[in-house]
């Protein structure tokens, strides 16, 4: 490897790494902002992880994940900001290769009527190059059930909810070549979804399992399936060890795209 490409991955992987540590260091500072104000407002938590390898080949990727959420006595709002990057050059090439490539914003809204019934309403505007898709914007509404809850219902729940919902995708089938034909698909979106959270193995380990299935109501053979597992383990009040599993299967992509996406990450979680 020569050595002007091993500065570029060295300074790449330091500027990461540097990214990291300013961002874990805004949000100590913000949290004890928080503090010292003593007032209700928003609370979340940052989850950051990175892998940096060399040899025949070399990678780098890393994964951002934020979320904050705000409960008031009948309301939950919520946002997730997330993005993941990567990429790979073997020995003695120039060229790099995106292995991964995605960003994506999604909130919601959970307003209760009693303590067993509530309204979800919520969306999505995200973005993937591997997939070849260059923007998908979704928005759902509905009523749902808390199923199941334990004694801290806020961390020990099972909800179910259904919907309609629209969905918006564009799709770039001509592997992303400038001035390409875009394939665009508007969805009318007949929505189900889950949630459930508990603490497990005494309080040990924080579990989220999250499921969504949208089906077009004017195109069925259009139907996204959604997945995630979180597992935290609590390392101080603030600090956790955090791993993830995202699975999605999308029904109807352009040619030559693969029509599942998984992704799989390990890293730390700060929550503020």
């Amino acid at each position: 490897m020569s050595g002007k490409h091993q500065s570029g991955w060295l300074r790449c992987t330091i500027g990461v790494g540097l990214a990291t540590a300013l961002a874990a260091g805004a949000t100590a500072l913000a949290a004890g902002a928080a503090g010292a104000e003593q007032t209700p407002g928003w609370n979340g938590d940052v989850a950051v992880s990175f892998t940096a390898q060399t040899g025949t080949i070399d990678t780098i990727s890393g994964t951002l994940d934020a979320k904050g959420e705000r409960v008031e006595e009948q309301d939950v709002y919520n946002l997730r900001l997330r993005g993941d990057f990567g990429r790979s050059r073997e020995r003695g090439s120039s060229q790099d290769k995106v292995i991964q490539n995605a960003q994506g914003l999604t909130g919601g809204w959970k307003h209760t009527f009693t303590d067993l019934f509530f309204w979800n309403s919520d969306f999505e505007l995200s973005r993937d190059n591997i997939q070849q898709r260059d923007v998908r914007a979704t928005i759902a509404t509905g009523p749902g059930v808390r199923a199941w809850h334990g004694e801290d219902a806020a961390v020990s729940h099972f909800d179910l909810n259904a919907g309609v919902g629209y969905r918006f995708d564009k799709f770039d089938g001509n592997g992303n070549q400038a001035g390409a034909f875009n394939s665009e698909s508007h969805f009318v979106d007949l929505v189900a979804g889950f949630e459930y959270k508990n603490l497990l193995f005494d309080d040990r380990m924080e579990f989220t399992h999250t499921g969504k299935a949208q089906m077009p109501a004017n195109d069925p053979s259009a139907y996204l399936l959604t997945t995630e597992v979180i597992i935290g383990l609590p390392l101080t009040e603030a600090w956790s060890f955090r791993t993830s599993f995202l699975a999605q299967y999308t029904a109807q992509t352009p040619d030559e795209i693969n029509r599942t996406k998984t992704v799989t990450t390990i890293g730390l979680g700060y929550k503020f």
